[in-house]
């Protein structure tokens, strides 16, 4: 698509779509939506609550008290018990909430499944993803300093989206401290992969604001050019110059050859050392009495994480014959260097007007831009059986992922109306994801009679690829909830209400173009690729260089959602003996997905695009308060979850965490989901104990699957199974050492342990789909893990100046996608992490610390039928950091 037809549709796409969307819904084409998560805020349960003991044991039982409180199961982290146990962001700290894994150090799997069943919000709204192959937010983008606390909800309630899997997590900000606060931290670390150098390429790597320099952007004489022309070959661009002729053919050609000459052809890679990782923060917090019964307030924070990881890794595909696997693809050297850029800002103003009412804002930006050199020395299917020839794969991939959130909510009771209470969000917040100058090529590598090899840039057509990325999500919603408390006997009573209305478009663009290498002579491809590709070589008419840019593939597209939605719900707490929470929620969803071609037209029929969705959808909770201490929970509901937007459009994407080409499917359904829930809790002064059954009742679940003939690539697409279901059990415990007597028991007296498991089936029933030979069409979802498991020992000396905590977190094995073709599933082995870190406090003010992760040395693997399909090492890694706060 030409640059000024993507202009035009970044300008009006959102007004179009959206307005598209909502005709389509009038004329009732009866289709079935997908995808989408929704914003509400939480429960007024869901206080502010700011920790302000100096006790790990201590912070992590004000947690469980509030976890108490909550009318649905839901497991809270306060942002002592982040900071103490070391974690630097929101997804290492969730890692160590009950039935939780963390994916690839991004994504949460709650009980076990997959992250397409968890969902998550910001203050109680939902924000878009910068990730464009996933509908979460990739966690890591939230720095632990901006956090106040984590509120993982398991069971649904009517407040919340009805998109509701496994879980919801609400990632929770402050606005008014309780005290003037300032606090600042600097610290380092290193991994052991660091030890040799690493690679990087000229303007690549080492820009420490993570901002491209223009280098890599599209340049605007290829714009042009493609806005002039469209399609860049030489017979399209001569019938633009009027007609196909000699003269305008060799023209065109020149055209061609100096259009080579745009692109950014200065990515030589090489060898540097590696630089020791810096992190730092800053933040601010004050409240200024202005009247009588009148506080303003203010925080503000930045961060700043420099970070370089070298990579090691295997990688392998498979045919199946007999009983054995035949390699079609093996890489075994895979060597890498990833640098990363984090950056955070956040500015949020409270009002407090007495105590009936409050009004705050928040401001949140985030910052993740990633610059990878990735080299593959191996064999592709072309090479596999030949002993002289192999290959050297070499990707340079650089990614800016950027979100801003801009929120204004409110909470007031209305003593004179019956102490009603009402809370409202306004959020608006934009996503980019920025990937400019993509680039791979392949060299072949022969060896000669005398023991040299000969190495030169691939001869072909499509020699190098280039690609240029920009996708742009832009949501809105706004939402309130009214609840009026009532009294009738022994029974007090809450009726709550509320609507939401939650609107999304995203703008999807990708060019790519090709470098033609066939009149190349193989002495000149055994160049450096600057070589190969100098202005001289580009521009010689001898070498009949060509680009070309990618018309195979749909790229590119335009998306909308929009959810209106309204509940209602009753609380009865009956005697303080039983509470019951009983709604209902109700969402009316639309959604077009209108993938494009390269010339900007609608590629297939608008009809098999629009998605119309709309339902009720229930949820009951009933504790009895068996004593003071001792409470039981049963909790049932209907949820939904949908789809992807980059799930049923049907374009080419790779999927960054597993490096497979995955492709959308239009014709998906959404996944029904009927889900009970049994507990029992006990709180013991500061310990506390619980034991939890579930159960999950899946329709039409969304599964990856393998598509054939694929010719030694895994491509992915997505299919409904028929139906699934999950069930289980957890538990739960932190316990004080403190009931030993004697020297020992004073001692033990420092120490406390905290755990929790979780162990899990689940089965589904799949049939065979066309392209896809499934070999086991019964058998787990794909991400369940069977347990799950987390173990904490924590110390904290009776002076406070020491404390350290020892965690292990371990899952079971799960499937990482479906065989195919008599091929048994391929599963991610179990790793197990044990980390550890420790903090002194010479003063009230001052911490140093010290992280140690990965104690064990464990790697990540995908194993099918006991052969490699990939493996990374993840080495060891320690951190030392040092924060004032006043």
């Amino acid at each position: 698509m030409s640059s000024m037809q993507k202009f035009n549709f970044s300008r009006v796409g959102r007004s179009v779509l959206l307005a598209l969307s909502t005709a389509t819904a009038l004329v009732s084409l009866g289709a079935v939506a997908q995808d989408a998560t929704e914003p509400a805020p939480q429960s007024e349960a869901d206080v502010e609550r700011i920790s302000v003991s100096g006790r790990l044991m201590s912070s992590a039982a004000s947690a469980a008290a509030e976890r108490r409180e909550q009318p649905y199961v839901a497991e809270l982290l306060g942002m002592e018990q982040i900071s103490r146990a070391g974690d630097s962001n929101a997804a290492t700290a969730l890692r160590r909430v009950t039935g939780l894994t963390l994916v690839k150090d991004k994504f949460i799997y709650v009980r076990g499944l997959g992250e397409r069943y968890s969902s998550t919000l910001l203050n109680g709204a939902q924000v878009p993803s910068p990730d464009p192959t996933r509908n979460v937010i990739p966690l890591d983008m939230f720095p632990a300093g901006i956090i106040e606390s984590l509120v993982v909800q398991k069971a649904y309630s009517p407040e919340l989206p009805a998109a509701f899997g496994g879980g919801n997590v609400n990632i929770r900000t402050t606005a008014i401290p309780l005290q003037t606060s300032f606090n600042v931290a600097v610290g380092t670390g290193y991994s052991s992969l660091n030890s040799d150098d690493g690679f990087d390429y000229a303007g690549g790597g080492d820009d420490w604001r993570g901002k491209d320099d223009g280098r890599r952007s599209i340049s605007p004489e290829l714009a042009s050019a493609q806005q002039q022309y469209g399609i860049l070959t030489p017979v399209n661009i001569a019938e633009a110059l009027g007609g196909i002729n000699a003269g305008n053919l060799a023209q065109a050609e020149t055209i061609v050859r100096e259009l080579g000459t745009a692109f950014n052809r200065d990515v030589d890679v090489s060898r540097d050392s590696v630089k020791p990782d810096f992190d730092g923060s800053v933040s601010f917090g004050s409240r200024f009495d202005l009247a009588k019964n009148v506080v303003f307030g203010v925080m503000t924070g930045l961060s700043y994480d420099r970070s370089t990881q070298n990579i090691e890794e295997q990688e392998r595909y498979y045919s199946v014959s007999g009983d054995s696997l035949v390699p079609l693809n093996r890489y075994d050297d895979i060597k890498g260097t990833e640098h990363q850029i984090k950056m955070s800002g956040m500015l949020n103003f409270g009002l407090e007007l007495g105590v009936d009412h409050r009004i705050e804002s928040s401001t949140i930006y985030l910052s993740d831009t990633k610059d990878e050199v990735k080299i593959k020395n191996g064999d592709s299917i072309e090479t596999i059986n030949e002993n002289n020839r192999s290959n050297t794969d070499t990707s340079i991939t650089y990614e800016e992922r950027t979100m801003l959130s801009n929120q204004l909510r409110g909470r007031h009771n209305f003593p004179y109306l019956m102490d009603l209470a009402l809370d409202w969000q306004y959020t608006d917040a934009k996503a980019r994801r920025y990937a400019p100058g993509e680039i791979e090529y392949r060299y072949l590598n022969e060896t000669q009679s005398d023991g040299s090899v000969f190495s030169f840039l691939r001869r072909n057509q499509n020699a190098v690829n280039y690609s240029f990325g920009d996708m742009k999500d832009n949501t809105e919603n706004l939402s309130w909830n009214a609840k009026l408390p009532l009294t009738l006997g022994k029974a007090e009573m809450t009726l709550s209400g509320g609507y939401a209305y939650f609107e999304r478009s995203r703008n999807a663009q990708t060019d790519r173009f090709n470098f033609d290498t066939v009149g190349y002579s193989l002495e000149q491809l055994s160049g450096s690729f600057s070589e190969i590709f100098s202005d001289s070589n580009i521009l010689d008419a001898a070498n009949g260089f060509k680009i070309s840019n990618v018309t195979t593939q749909a790229d590119d597209y335009l998306a909308a959602q929009m959810i209106d939605a309204g509940y209602a719900a009753l609380e009865v707490n009956y005697d303080y003996k039983f509470r019951l929470n009983l709604g209902v929620r109700y969402e009316d969803f639309k959604q077009i997905s209108l993938p494009l071609t390269a010339e900007g037209e609608l590629s297939g029929e608008v009809t098999d695009s629009v998605l119309l969705e709309d339902g009720f959808y229930p949820a009951l909770s009933l504790t009895w308060f068996v004593t003071d201490d001792l409470q039981a929970r049963f909790g049932y509901s209907q949820t939904v979850v949908r789809p992807d937007l980059r799930e049923v459009t049907p374009v080419l994407y790779v999927d960054p965490l597993t490096d497979f080409k995955v492709t959308g499917f239009s014709g998906l359904q959404s996944t029904d989901i009927n889900s009970a829930d049994v507990r029992l809790e006990w709180y013991y002064d500061n310990s506390n104990y619980s034991l939890g059954l579930f159960y999950k009742d899946l329709k039409n679940p969304i599964e990856a699957v393998e598509l054939s003939g694929s010719d030694g690539n895994l491509l992915m697409s997505f299919r409904n199974a028929q139906d699934g279901k999950v069930y289980g059990a957890e538990a739960e415990f932190l316990q004080q050492l403190d009931m030993f007597g004697g020297d020992f028991g004073q001692l033990a007296n420092n120490f406390f342990v905290a755990g929790n498991l979780t162990v899990s089936e689940s089965e589904i029933n799949i049939q065979r789909f066309p392209g896809a030979n499934l070999t086991n069409l019964t058998r787990s979802l794909s991400g369940h893990s069977k347990y799950v498991a987390n173990l904490q020992l924590g110390f904290d000396s009776d002076n406070n100046q020491h404390n350290a905590t020892l965690t292990y977190n371990v899952f079971g094995k799960r499937i990482a996608f479906a065989g195919v073709n008599d091929k048994d599933d391929a599963f991610e082995q179990p790793f197990h992490s044990l980390d550890l870190t420790y903090s002194y406090m010479p003063q009230e003010s001052m911490t140093v610390k010290l992280g140690l992760k990965n104690l064990l040395d464990e790697d990540v693997e995908i194993l099918q039928q006991g052969e490699v399909l990939q493996k990374r090492i993840e080495g060891q890694s320690f951190g030392l950091s040092f924060s004032y706060k006043y």
